[in-house]
């Protein structure tokens, strides 16, 4: 990247106080950045390392106008960490330049699967019979997209990942390595003579909508009959396991390592904090947070604030986790006064 602090400016909408005309070439953190380095607070606690940064120009809250020393060269913003992440998308775009698209001769392209302009596809990927692939997506190498499956218009898809028959992306998706869309959802009948487990066909497909984020080694069963759905805009960590026909709204953000069983519904704009466990069929209401760890073993109403194991409204679960700290002295004083109270008692 090289620009000046002007095309900044005119990208983000930032106020600028400084030169124009400055160029900078890359993004830094306060302490690390150099001259020609931007670089953003947005947390007042972190407000003494402009003074010593050296960074060539900061991006500030439009409430440090009157912060002393630092750079000269100041952008105000009431969001100053999303125009310091449109500067980084600058710096990603001139990073990963592409070669122009390609379909490696190494890859295998079913002679009924589509493919639409200026898509890419890497060595040794598999795209099966009738399956289509929009506009401009890249599939990387080492990918399985599935027989009928469906992947939206500039999608990105890295390395190993693998799309399952009937299962649809949708369009400016990124799916990350190792991530499986359409695996066979738990599914079994246990004899009551044998205690033998018998597989139920799982028959329904996968659908993830538009503008979805899924990170690397995430795994999102297909349903056993009917869809499992990840909701347009969600946003979804490494290593989280979503069941069979659970239903996922739009905006939600799911941290990694949580597991949602089977049939769960969960509304729009949710949180779910790392390693927090979802039990299945239940319903999780729009804007709810889950805070980490947390077990939830039964719905959740709209907008609820849930921690600890089993869930618990996060106030009164923190007065436990407080209580719980004090369970020894309370245990000790509760010994001596039984002792106090015996040893004033009347002998038999």
């Amino acid at each position: 990247m090289k620009t000046t602090l002007a095309e900044i400016a005119r990208l983000t909408g930032a106020e600028l106080a400084g030169e124009p005309e400055k160029i900078v070439t890359g993004a830094a953190g306060l302490q690390e950045a150099g001259p020609e380095d931007l670089s953003f607070l947005e947390n007042p606690k972190y407000a003494d390392q402009v003074a010593s940064s050296r960074a060539g120009a900061v991006l500030l809250p439009a409430s440090a106008k009157g912060l002393p020393g630092g750079p000269s060269n100041r952008l105000y913003s009431e969001h100053p960490k999303w125009c310091y992440a449109q500067v980084l998308a600058l710096i990603d775009r001139e990073r990963r330049r592409p070669e122009p698209p390609s379909v490696s001769a190494k890859a295998e392209i079913h002679r009924e699967a589509r493919l639409g302009k200026d898509v890419a596809v890497g060595p040794f990927t598999v795209v099966g019979a009738r399956a289509l692939v929009g506009d401009r997506s890249v599939i990387g190498p080492n990918c399985t997209i599935g027989a009928n499956a469906r992947v939206g218009k500039d999608c990105r898809i890295y390395p190993n990942v693998f799309i399952g028959d009937y299962c649809e992306v949708g369009d400016r998706t990124i799916l990350h390595a190792g991530t499986v869309i359409g695996s066979d959802g738990f599914g079994y009948w246990t004899d009551p003579k044998t205690g033998e487990h018998k597989k139920i066909p799982q028959i329904g497909r996968a659908v993830v909508e538009s503008d979805v984020e899924i990170g690397s080694n995430v795994s999102v069963d297909r349903a056993t009959t009917g869809e499992t759905r990840i909701g347009a805009g969600t946003k979804i960590d490494n290593l989280v396991q979503i069941g069979h026909n659970v239903i996922i709204g739009r905006n939600c953000m799911i941290i990694s390592q949580v597991g949602i069983a089977g049939s769960t519904r969960i509304g729009s704009q949710v949180t779910l904090a790392g390693q927090a466990g979802i039990a299945g069929h239940l319903t999780i209401g729009d804007g709810a947070v889950i805070a980490a760890q947390t077990g939830v073993m039964s719905d959740v109403e709209p907008k609820a604030v849930l921690f600890g194991s089993p869930a618990r409204p996060h106030r009164e679960a923190l007065k436990l986790h407080a209580m719980m700290s004090k369970l020894p002295e309370m245990i000790r004083t509760l010994k001596d006064l039984r002792s106090r109270i015996l040893s004033q008692e009347p002998r038999p």
